[in-house]
């Protein structure tokens, strides 16, 4: 029985994001599997799992927002931006107030530039610094943007501060806890992590690896794989018939006079859009090559759609979010 689809794991504290794809690949006997996005071995939570024909989705889909509830110490930064690296400055955290703190995070909220921690997967000239971060090379590294939607203080217990926060694909939250530290002079790491929603995604939708091992068969793991269709419900949907299909399958690019511009949704040149079927759920990711509103004044013979992924099979049973058990 073949698997493909995309599994929520709630990743546990001291696994790597590789670990648990090994790990429920050994356990399915599954060829193909990967992770969507990485979470560090200390951190915990939301992890999105592709099976199968699933890998092909990993391009498309959105990662953010994302979001984490943390805990920071403040008076000590670290050589790894957490509390699994060694001590590399300490500060006096005992005359901040509350309202510093507070006056702090509200400065970080917004557009900001962010420089990557040396324990990262950041690659520089193809090297990932994390390599070098090893044998105790630390060298400089661009500053990235990226955004925080929203940064909240939930409880100041100094010298811990715990807080949540939304940002964008990208954003290290050990790096943000060095640099609020900076900012009120004392300097801090993370002590814990937690990411409770990625992209679309969500910790209530997420299965244990416990849980997963302890899954009976492959016909109950399948009824917990969020299917194609609905892992890219974002995209615009174009549903095809059976003469469509049969040409997408074959890479054959759609034209213009393939279609009722009336029934399609609206799109833009370069967008990618879904191709689905009743039966079979998604079969093929395509991108446009013009606006639907051109497609009127153009020429039939011209291309609108070109197929950048098919897919084999799908999930043909139906898939409710309800159904999905709360994290172990």
């Amino acid at each position: 029985m073949k698997m493909d689809g995309l599994l929520v794991i709630d990743k546990p504290k001291g696994m790597t994001s590789l670990d648990v794809v090994r790990t429920i690949k050994a356990r399915w006997s599954l060829r193909k599997a990967g992770h969507v996005g990485t979470l560090d071995p200390f951190a915990t939570g939301v992890l999105p799992i592709v099976m199968g024909e699933g890998t092909k989705l990993v391009p498309f889909l959105r990662e953010d927002p994302k979001e984490y509830e943390a805990v920071m110490k403040l008076g000590e930064e670290t050589t790894t931006d957490d509390y699994t690296g060694e001590i590399s400055r300490r500060g006096s955290w005992e005359d901040l107030t509350e309202e510093t703190i507070r006056q702090a995070f509200r400065s970080f909220q917004g557009r900001m530039l962010q420089r990557p921690p040396m324990f990262s997967a950041v690659k520089v000239k193809g090297k990932p610094l994390y390599r070098m971060a090893r044998k105790g090379i630390e060298i400089d590294r661009e500053e990235r943007e990226v955004q925080l939607y929203e940064l909240q203080v939930h409880e100041i217990d100094l010298p811990l501060v715990h807080f949540s926060v939304s940002c964008s694909k990208g954003t290290y939250i050990r790096a943000l806890a060095r640099d609020l530290g900076r900012t009120m002079g004392c300097g801090a790491h993370l002590l814990s992590l937690r990411r409770t929603r990625s992209g679309s995604f969500t910790i209530q939708q997420a299965l244990s690896i416990e849980a997963v091992k302890a899954l009976s068969g492959r016909e109950v793991l399948r009824s917990f794989l969020i299917p194609f269709k609905e892992v890219l419900s974002n995209l615009p949907e174009v549903v095809g018939d059976e003469r469509l299909l049969r040409k997408v399958r074959h890479g054959r690019e759609m034209k213009v006079g393939d279609f009722d511009p009336q029934i399609l949704p609206c799109f833009e040149k370069g967008e990618w859009l879904r191709m689905t079927s009743p039966e079979e759920g998604l079969v093929a990711i395509l991108r446009s090559e013009m606006k639907r509103e051109e497609m009127s004044q153009a020429d039939p013979r011209e291309v609108v759609f070109r197929p950048i992924r098919v897919f084999h099979s799908s999930l043909p049973y139906t898939w409710s979010p309800r159904a999905q058990p709360l994290a172990t």
